[in-house]
């Protein structure tokens, strides 16, 4: 019977055909088989949630990453054995397989017997070297001191971690070095005498306490386990030394921890009530006395349960559990925090918390109680539970999506619009829940990519929102989540508590951007228009000015334009007007502004533009209108001026400039560009 039956083996074979061969030899003998064909897809594949138990690689992989790349580059995150496959036995090819794994190779068409014995004796060896490494680390790792010595010899043979820590030497030290080195207490016949039980088979272990010695001379209180085992043929021994510096200290430290116990329990804050098995008082500090308002002398010996207790139902309770209490020492109020009603002596009613724990004194059993008075805190939690409600009214009474989000960006609570529209839930973490990114723009989602890192002349929506709440103070931003355009609002609410409401401006924003158009568009031909042109022509100079790059404009005028009109109607002329501004805008880059200047005129702006660069443009332009053909209407022209800009000009010169060549084209002939450098 296959011992591993049922083991996931990974077939690394760029054949399809080869792999699913081996395949069917292993799933025949009970294995489960996976096939990668790519050096590149086994690492994909091991690097997932599953690990195969074992790898068969092709060491001559016909693509890409080759067998042994790809077996190094999976042992260097997963501990898995890995047996090549291989055609080839030279020298070279099996040096380098030793190289890489200690689980061999088999060749390819050596049969089945063979692909499955090499299987079995690779997981067989990874198994054993699993558990040696197991042992290994829980001796090496163990935190206290082990020592493996030579019962005749006392030699180390071995010495863990935690035993070299604590000494001071090195393991090339101790390999010359006996357990007589470090015990200043015993000398070689005493120490021998101590282990002659154990060699003689009389005790299987020997305990007692010793005194070790550090490197440095320095002496620590030890207690040493000794026993006798069996390895490789012959017996050493074994010594396990417990550190007692600790428990020493720690039994000093409760000794005096006695001493003063009845001063700690007297000047405590908590009041400390110590109770008999019948419920009665035998201890009662200062705190129980400010407490209650009994004093010592009034409460010793009386039934605490019937004084203090407010409610009847549960001074029965108490009654049975210390019934049983009384017999056993356990109950089910016993190392557990209680709370309760209690009543001063006054009439007053009291919030208190009981913890009670056992306590046998002289064979019997005490109750050991603390009691804090927790009025004030259940007097904060009413309030906190007010304003949760008066916040979850106030979320509810918003019909737009909104949230409570604490300091730490998860969702405290939110309204029935936020769970409707958003999908998120209480306790989500907000920038994901709310506002995932999959939904975010790409320069959000790039922000974020970044950790918060701005943006080139902004800073993303997160960041923002981080730093005025990392301030306690209130923001209003708009995003693009959940498929629109949204108005959020933060706002601070105290206690680290934020109200995020959010509303959706889409439709606004669509509206803005419509009148926006409208406003600066020819609504014809979706050119801007001339009030548009002249602010962009008033910034381009401003800018000018500043840097001193040079620009130009071009005043473009259809040729005969009314009797198109009038020959094929305004349709056809409304088409020539829209085709002239097709092909310019398809020359014109980005940053320059194409501008509907009246009638069948048109103007351009051409940033960082000299004067005969625009002349060229327009000469361009005009080439390719004139072997247009639009349909209904044929081929059209039209004239050219070109002005580039002077420092000495306004706005109406420049124009004006361009304007009068446009006139001079026309006066030559129509269907010209001309222009002038009148700068220089």
């Amino acid at each position: 019977m296959n011992a591993f039956k049922g083991k996931r083996i990974l077939i690394v074979e760029d054949s399809r055909f080869q792999a699913q061969i081996t395949a069917n030899i292993l799933n025949k003998y009970g294995y489960m088989t996976e096939i990668a064909l790519t050096g590149e897809e086994a690492v994909e594949k091991v690097s997932g949630s599953r690990c195969p138990d074992l790898i068969l690689v092709d060491i001559e992989l016909g693509k890409g990453m080759d067998g042994a790349l790809a077996a190094r580059t999976i042992q260097q995150f997963r501990d898995v054995p890995v047996v090549f496959l291989t055609a080839h036995t030279e020298k070279e090819i099996v040096e380098k397989i030793r190289t890489i794994t200690g689980y061999g190779y088999v060749l390819k068409g050596a049969g089945e017997h063979v692909l499955v014995s090499t299987v079995e004796m690779a997981l067989h060896l990874y198994e054993a070297n699993a558990h040696a490494n197991m042992y290994r680390q829980i001796f090496e790792n163990s935190l206290n001191e082990i020592y493996i010595f030579h019962p005749e010899t006392l030699k180390f043979i071995a010495v863990n971690r935690g035993a070299r820590k604590n000494l001071g030497y090195t393991i090339e030290e101790l390999s010359t070095m006996t357990p007589l080195d470090l015990e200043p207490e015993l000398d070689s016949e005493s120490f021998r005498a101590l282990l002659e039980p154990l060699v003689g088979g009389m005790q299987e272990q020997i305990l007692f306490n010793t005194v070790h010695r550090r490197k440095d001379g320095s002496l620590y209180p030890a207690e040493m386990h000794l026993q006798l085992f069996g390895h490789s043929g012959e017996k050493v021994c074994v010594a396990l030394i417990i550190d007692l510096t600790e428990r020493r200290k720690m039994e000093e430290e409760l000794r005096a921890r006695d001493a003063t116990l009845g001063t700690i329990m007297g000047s405590a804050r908590d009041a400390i009530i110590m109770l008999d098995g019948q419920g009665n008082v035998t201890f009662w500090n200062p705190a129980a006395e400010q407490l209650f308002g009994y004093s010592r002398e009034e409460i010793l010996g009386k039934d605490l349960h019937r004084l203090v207790v407010l409610d009847e139902c549960l001074y029965q309770a108490y009654n049975k559990a210390f019934k049983h209490f009384q017999l056993t020492g356990e109950g089910n109020t016993i190392g557990k925090t209680t709370e309760l009603k209690a009543k001063h002596k006054d009439g007053r009613e009291l919030d208190v918390e009981l913890s009670l724990s056992a306590l046998r004194i002289r064979d019997a059993w005490h109750a050991v109680g603390i009691v804090r008075d927790i009025s004030e805190r259940k007097r904060l939690e009413e309030d906190n539970r007010r304003k949760e409600e008066c916040l979850r009214l106030m979320l509810e009474g918003i019909p737009n999506p909104a949230w409570l989000i604490n300091r730490e960006r998860i969702i405290l609570a939110q309204n029935k619009a936020a769970e409707r529209i958003m999908g998120s839930k209480t306790g989500d973490y907000c920038w994901e829940s709310i506002h995932g990114m999959e939904t975010l723009p790409d320069r959000s989602r790039e922000a974020i990519e970044k950790s918060g890192t701005p943006l080139p002349g902004t800073k993303c929506y997160f960041c923002r929102v981080d730093e005025a709440l990392d301030k306690n103070a209130p923001i209003n931003s708009e995003v693009e989540f959940a498929g629109g355009i949204w108005d959020t609002w933060w706002i601070p609410l105290g206690e680290d508590i934020y109200l995020h409401y959010a509303v959706d401006v889409t439709k606004y924003k669509k509206m803005e951007e419509q009148l926006y158009r409208l406003s600066n568009t020819d609504p014809l031909t979706n050119a801007y228009n001339r009030r548009y042109f002249m602010q962009v022509l008033e910034q381009e100079m401003e800018r000018t000015g500043r840097t001193g790059l040079p620009f130009s404009i071009i005043m473009v005028d259809l040729d005969h334009f009314k009797s198109i009109n009038d020959r094929f109607g305004h349709a056809a002329g409304d088409l020539v007007l829209k085709s002239l501004v097709d092909l310019i805008n398809g020359r014109i880059r980005k940053i320059d502004c194409l501008a509907r200047w009246g009638g069948e005129e048109f103007v351009i702006l051409l940033p960082n533009t000299p004067v005969d660069k625009a002349a060229g443009l327009a000469e361009e332009i005009r080439g390719q209108l004139s072997k247009m053909n639009i349909p209904g209407v044929g081929s059209v022209t039209a004239s050219f001026g070109v002005a580039g800009y002077c420092p000495s000009d306004t706005s109406d010169t420049l124009i004006m400039r361009a304007d009068n060549m446009l006139y001079e084209a026309k006066a030559a002939g129509r269907n010209c560009v001309r222009y002038r450098e009148e700068c220089l």
